[in-house]
């Protein structure tokens, strides 16, 4: 079955390469595909030489004719005196092994390679030479084809009208005998069979269908590109042939195939759009390797349509050299002319060099003049600036001592309060004592004067004093000092209006009383402790170097 189908795609001139069913590429895709055509070549090439060292260590006679069969299948499209030679060699193994289907497939090649050469009467000798009644079932279809290919070659080239449509008869005789396979391959067959009875639409369905499912690296897509470009043909609609005829002609180029239609039908296309350079590239590409292949069919088609493009070129190339004399002219006027504007430009020149000499020397003075303002400019710019220095320090100045006398009056205020309180309360805690010794309560008075509560009662609200005063001149005094500590390590006294001992350490600080001894007896810890507290919090600090400096900053009110 394989065998089948490979079959069918040589006979209808198909020689595949890649394509994509969604994205069509250009004629400048195309351009670089066929310059780089040896590229494809030498991979065939490759290809063939791996199968021919196979073949020459191969003794089993089975397998040396499957080789030969991949041999003459690449050589098919190709080089047509190499698929004749080991179409002849399947042959000879074929004799060897006693096998007629093998003989028979041999000599179906045989013919189908005569025909591309242009032998007809060598393949129909071969051809009747076959017993049709013994032939084997897998090859009907491959022999129904090569015949239909052989009166459909006999059509084109015989000049009597009767005799063409004899053998236009018997081609469509085999295509029938092919339908009635009802093989899926029958979609090349019924296609064509449609194209001739006009109908289009439906053969193109058939054909796009198919070329939907294909794989981009299938080898029929070239085959399968060229037929649905010939119904775009048919149906006048050139955009879409030429469309489809380049991914054909990709297909071919990439596969190497040497024996092709895609590439010659789309230069006689851009030859009739105007696209003189690129219609003769690709046919003279299309002459070389139908030449290379020794295809007389194609060499032929291509003969015919060549001297019409490459004359057309030639005049075009003509024309072309004749504009560019004329542009060679008009480039020496031009530079004659502009030789004499540069000598009058020189001249020009000159006279501007000595006009910018003056000027450069009038800009000089000016420069100088700009520098001796410049440097009266920043004589200003430097009183102007310490004078805003000083202002500053002014401005600093009486803030500090606006927030000194606002201590200051405050402080004296609670100092004045206090010790009005304090008198009041030694006078009371005096009386108490001596009420205790007038009633003869020694051993009381004894134990009121060793207690400790009532200076601890002082003491805390002393603190509770400091604290209310503190935070009532320094009301964001908690907030701006947590901000100079990281967010972990923020300070929250337990009691709102209160400071913890770190709090009021540096509340101290703020007002100005930065001597650890003299906080350590304010807030009765020793010195140690105190230096401990101050050193510990600033290496806690963002800024331990100017953390004491940053408490001072923090502004009253």
């Amino acid at each position: 079955m394989k065998r089948i189908i490979f079959f069918i795609s040589i006979l209808l001139h198909f020689c595949a390469g890649q394509a994509q069913n969604t994205a069509f590429p250009s004629l400048e895709d195309l351009d670089r595909v066929v310059a780089e055509q040896q590229k494809y070549v030498d991979i065939r090439e490759g290809r063939i030489s791996d199968v021919k060292s196979k073949l020459r260590k191969t003794a089993s006679e089975e397998e040396r004719y499957q080789l030969k069969n991949f041999l003459f299948n690449e050589y098919s499209s190709y080089v047509v005196d190499s698929a004749l030679h080991y179409a002849q060699e399947k042959l000879v193994s074929a004799y060897k092994m006693n096998r007629q289907d093998y003989i028979d497939d041999s000599r179906l090649n045989m013919a189908y390679v005569l025909i591309q050469g242009g032998m007809y009467k060598e393949a129909s000798d071969i051809l009747q030479n076959i017993n049709r009644a013994t032939l084997a079932e897998y090859l009907e279809r491959y022999y129904f084809l090569i015949y239909n290919t052989l009166y459909e070659a006999m059509v084109k080239y015989t000049i009597i009208e009767s005799q063409s449509k004899e053998y236009r008869a018997k081609a469509m005789l085999y295509k029938d005998s092919i339908m009635q396979k009802n093989d899926s391959t029958d979609v090349y067959i019924r296609a064509d069979r449609l194209l001739e009875q006009g109908d289009y639409s439906k053969g193109l369905q058939i054909l796009l269908d198919f070329y939907r499912q294909l794989d981009p690296d299938n080898r029929d897509v070239a085959y399968v590109a060229y037929s649905i470009s010939d119904f775009y043909r048919r149906q006048g609609n050139r955009e879409e042939e030429k469309k489809y005829l380049i991914v054909s002609a990709m297909a071919d180029m990439k596969w190497a195939v040497k024996e092709y239609i895609s590439l010659r039908r789309l230069a006689t296309i851009l030859y009739e759009e105007g696209d003189i350079n690129r219609a003769y590239i690709y046919m003279r590409r299309s002459l070389d390797d139908a030449t290379f292949c020794n295809a007389r069919l194609r060499t032929i088609e291509v003969t015919q349509t060549l001297p019409i493009i490459d004359n057309a070129y030639q005049v075009k190339t003509k024309k072309e050299k004749k504009q560019m004399m004329i542009a060679l002219a008009c480039i020496s006027i031009l530079s004659v002319f502009l030789i004499g504007l540069v000598i009058y430009v020189r001249r020009q020149i000159k006279k501007l060099s000595a006009a910018r000499s003056e000027l450069n020397k009038a800009n000089e003075r000016l420069r100088q003049l700009n520098v001796e303002l410049n440097s009266v400019n920043e004589q200003l710019q430097s009183a102007n600036k310490e004078l805003h220095e000083t202002n500053h320090a002014l401005s600093d100045m009486n803030q500090s001592l606006s927030e000194a006398n606002n201590i200051k009056e405050l402080y004296i205020t609670k100092f004045m309060t206090e010790c009005s309180s304090y008198i009041d309360k030694m006078d009371n805690y005096r009386r108490m004592l001596n009420k205790k010794a007038a009633s003869g309560k020694l051993e009381d008075l004894f134990k009121t004067l060793k207690s400790s509560v009532i200076i601890e009662e002082e003491l805390e609200a002393f603190y509770n004093t400091f604290d209310e005063t503190f935070l009532h001149l320094f009301p964001s005094f908690v907030k701006a000092f947590n901000s100079l500590l990281p967010a972990n390590d923020s300070i929250v006294p337990k009691q709102e209006g209160r400071l913890t001992t770190e709090l009021r350490i540096f509340a101290l600080i703020r007002l100005g009383i930065i001597d650890s001894e003299r906080i350590a007896s304010f807030l009765r810890y020793s010195k140690a402790t105190i230096y401990s507290y101050r050193s510990r919090l600033r290496l806690k600090s963002l800024n331990p170097e100017h953390f004491e400096e940053n408490i001072m900053q923090i502004t009253s009110f």
